[in-house]
C-alpha cells in the first residue's frame, strides 16, 4: 500500500503523464504492393487477440477467448469452423515455446529455435517504428528508419 501511495504505480492514469497507447491502428505498405494492418484496442469486451487474414479465396479468421479459427470460403459462403488447441500460459503459449525451444537447444547443442534474434529484432523494431509515427503523428518509412537506429 505504501508504493502505491507513494511511487508511480498509485498515480491516477489520467491525471499523470502516461502517454501509453490504448488503441492504435498500424497499417503497412510492403515492397511487393501488399499491405497489413494491426488493431490494438486496450478497453475492449472481447479480450485476447484476433487475427483475420483475407485472401482472394477465403477468410481466416481466430480469436483467442473465443477458442476456435472460422474459415469463411468468398465462393461458396461456407463457414469452417476448427477447434484449435490453445495454451492456457503467456501470450497464447508464446512464452513457454521460446523457453522450450531455447533449453532443447542448449540441452542438445542443436539450434531448435523457430524465430531468428535477427527475426525477432526486426518485428520490434517494426513495433518501435510504429510508436514513432504514432507519436510523431506521421508515415514513417522503416528501412530510413532501421538505418536512422542503426539496425
Amino acid at each position: 500500500m505504501r508504493g502505491l501511495e507513494t511511487g508511480p504505480y498509485g498515480r491516477c492514469v489520467y491525471r499523470c503523464d502516461n502517454d501509453v497507447v490504448d488503441h492504435q491502428v498500424v497499417v503497412l505498405q510492403f515492397d511487393n504492393g501488399l499491405s497489413a494492418s494491426l488493431t490494438m484496442q486496450g478497453a475492449s469486451p472481447v479480450e485476447g487477440r484476433t487475427l483475420r487474414i483475407d485472401g482472394m479465396r477465403a477468410t481466416l479468421f481466430g480469436n483467442e477467448a473465443r477458442k476456435q479459427l472460422e474459415v469463411h470460403d468468398h465462393r461458396t459462403g461456407a463457414v469452417e469452423t476448427l477447434q484449435p488447441v490453445f495454451p492456457a500460459n503467456g501470450h497464447g503459449g508464446g512464452d513457454a515455446g521460446v523457453m522450450h525451444d531455447f533449453l532443447q537447444a542448449l540441452q542438445s547443442g542443436e539450434r531448435h529455435v523457430l524465430t531468428s534474434a535477427a527475426d525477432s529484432l526486426v518485428s520490434h523494431l517494426l513495433a518501435f517504428a510504429a510508436e514513432e509515427a504514432r507519436t510523431g503523428q506521421r508515415v514513417v518509412d522503416v528501412g530510413a528508419y532501421l538505418e536512422q537506429v542503426g539496425a
